[in-house]
């Protein structure tokens, strides 16, 4: 864990007796398999009662991470921070924010938090909300390249925030079935300011807001993460991949057939070593990539659907099914 999840961390168990915290699972959600699925964390809704209060000189900027086994490390902090809508004003109302990229779930413990801030106009959390803003685009695939900047993004938040106490926050553990302690499942965390008591077990969610004992709550400050687990990523984006397949082409109709079987390998081989895909999904993409580099070659142009990889449109990959007897040596060999 990074300095800064250990502080919200340690806000949320020092505050734990004011405030209500409640995992709400999704009714059909399945538990995440390691190794067969990915997580994401959204900031699916935000309500700040209290925004009224703080004036034009103070605006609400949010933390929100997800800390997790990545390519055999013990642990990676997948993180942002950020100021949802610079335009917004009292009382605060978020919805539907991404604070994570998604992360394939290798196994073992889930660290989820988040946490609002206030800051100053022209404070140094104002900075902050800048500088990472900037680096938000490097925080995705490759997850290889994006874990080592949102590690630097999360040292330097450390330092900013070294002084500074959440207005609210919450720190969750999950890890896969059977484990002990919660269960990484699809779902809805969320803390409100208020003590335990004082919402019983009410709290719901209800087309994908936060309801309490008489509907939508108002008047106290709350935040909702969305816990997203799903089977098959929804992106690609390997820029690499479109440039092999176009010069794969290229070679194949110049009549270097050997240069052609050596860049269609190496395409396969980028998606089958790809840190961002499941095993499963390696060899759909790998299968994918490898039959539209032939079809290239085949018909010397691209056709209009296949003008581009990024990303590769979900509905025309091979299926789960049609992989299952698939190797990654059959598509090198193929």
């Amino acid at each position: 864990m990074t300095a800064i999840a250990d502080r919200v961390r340690d806000w949320f168990t020092a505050n734990s007796e004011h405030i209500t915290a409640r995992f709400l699972p999704d009714p059909d959600g399945r538990p995440a398999v390691p190794g067969d699925g990915y997580v994401r964390l959204w900031l699916a809704e935000g309500f700040l009662a209290k925004r009224v209060s703080w004036g034009k000189e103070y605006f609400p900027t949010l933390h929100g991470g997800v800390t997790l086994t990545f390519q055999g490390s013990e642990s990676t902090p997948f993180t942002r921070f950020t100021r949802p809508d610079a335009a917004q004003t009292a009382p605060g109302v978020y919805l539907d924010y991404p604070m994570t990229t998604l992360v394939p779930y290798a196994g073992g413990p889930v660290e989820v938090e988040a946490a609002l801030y206030r800051a100053s106009t022209g404070g140094p959390l104002e900075t902050a909300v800048t500088i990472a803003g900037s680096l938000a685009s490097l925080i995705g695939p490759p997850l290889s390249t994006a874990a080592v900047v949102a590690e630097k993004v999360s040292s330097g938040l450390d330092s900013v925030l070294a002084d500074t106490d959440p207005v609210l926050g919450v720190h969750w553990t999950m890890g896969s079935e059977g484990g002990g302690g919660h269960v990484l499942r699809p779902g809805h965390l969320a803390v409100v300011n208020t003590p335990p008591g004082a919402l019983s077990d009410s709290l719901r969610i209800v087309e994908g807001r936060l309801h309490g004992p008489t509907g939508q709550l108002t008047g106290v400050d709350y935040l909702v993460l969305r816990v997203e687990c799903r089977e098959q990523t929804d992106n690609w984006r390997f820029p690499e991949l479109e440039r092999l397949r176009r010069e794969a082409g290229s070679a194949y109709h110049q009549g270097l057939t050997e240069t052609y079987q050596q860049l269609r390998r190496q395409a396969v081989v980028l998606v089958l070593n790809s840190p961002d895909l499941t095993e499963v999904d390696a060899l759909r993409v790998a299968k994918y990539v490898q039959d539209a580099i032939d079809r290239v070659a085949v018909l010397g142009v691209n056709s209009p659907d296949e003008d581009d990889l990024d990303p590769i449109p979900t509905h025309r990959l091979p299926g789960r099914e049609d992989v299952e007897t698939l190797s990654a040596n059959d598509l090198l060999c193929g």
